[in-house]
């Protein structure tokens, strides 16, 4: 599937702000199924674009501002091609070798170990939350894609979908005690409990495209989901809130330990006022 992607965000402030410096994590991810064909990136006040590639992978670009202003608009356009049509399009190793394929993994990439022994408000040891839940297991000789399959159902007794009952920066702890919360809540318990096995699990921040013919108005900009590391596959995405794997309906465009590492805009300024929250524009359509 070949997709067009515009994504705006417009921040403005009662009083005029200087020194303005912004990370930005909007560049797609490129990798076995997923290609970028073009992107361009532009920001108002104009700035001076540069880039990194961050520990995760992710393609950061960053800009700065110097000048008085009291309104910043940043704006990409993207084109990108995803093939992964069918995620259970591959071979399944016997439950027997997934331990074995896992130990050969986190051997040859010790940076795997990150996305097993990470801990944070977002992404806490089951323990910690204190909820009273019976947390679901992955039991030997279960084949792994089922046991995530089975977390992702028991996800649904103890969380519902509600926009506004939890904020970015929320922890998992309140949204349990909620009871609700949205797609990155439901992302950061299925992490919290793969890790629980001591198999890697990472945060996916992308969009999430619909099948229909035509645009696609889906404010606000971005989906959460999850990937794991499955044995015989290599990161596989499950998305918690539906209930579904990634297919070629998600664009993935960063990924790390939580919502902090794989954030889309993070920024610094100088002022004495705070912001009106972001205005965020995004369409997404089919080529």
């Amino acid at each position: 599937m070949r997709y067009f992607i515009e994504h705006e965000t417009v921040l403005e402030y009662p009083e005029a702000v200087r020194e303005h410096h912004v990370e930005l994590r909007l560049t797609p991810r490129g990798d076995s199924h997923q290609r970028l064909l073009g992107i361009t990136l532009e920001t108002e006040p104009t700035a001076g674009l540069r880039g990194y590639r961050d520990y995760y992978g992710n393609q950061v670009t960053c800009f700065d501002i110097i000048q008085p202003h009291r309104r910043l608009v940043t704006r990409m356009r993207a084109e990108v091609e995803n093939t992964l049509a069918n995620p259970f399009d591959f071979r399944p190793l016997p439950p027997g070798d997934e331990r074995e394929w896992l130990r050969e993994a986190l051997r040859t990439t010790p940076s795997l170990y990150d996305y097993i022994l990470s801990r944070s408000p977002a992404t806490p040891n089951l323990g910690q939350l204190d909820q009273g839940f019976a947390f679901p297991c992955h039991e030997p000789g279960r084949p792994v894609l089922e046991s995530v399959q089975q977390a992702m159902e028991w996800i649904t007794t103890v969380l519902r979908y509600k926009t506004g009952v939890t904020t970015v920066h929320s922890t998992l702890a309140q949204a349990l005690t909620a009871g609700a919360g949205v797609c990155q809540d439901f992302a950061h318990l299925l992490i919290a409990i793969v890790r629980s096995w001591k198999i890697p699990a990472r945060y996916v921040m992308g969009y999430l495209a619909s099948r229909e013919e035509g645009a696609e108005e889906a404010p606000p900009a971005t989906h959460a989901w999850t990937e794991v590391l499955i044995p015989g596959r290599g990161w596989t995405g499950f998305d918690a809130t539906q209930q579904i794997l990634a297919n070629d309906l998600f664009i993935p465009v960063a990924v790390g330990r939580d919502y902090l590492d794989a954030a889309p805009q993070r920024g610094s300024f100088k002022g004495d006022v705070a912001g009106d929250n972001p205005v965020i524009r995004l369409s997404i359509s089919q080529q």
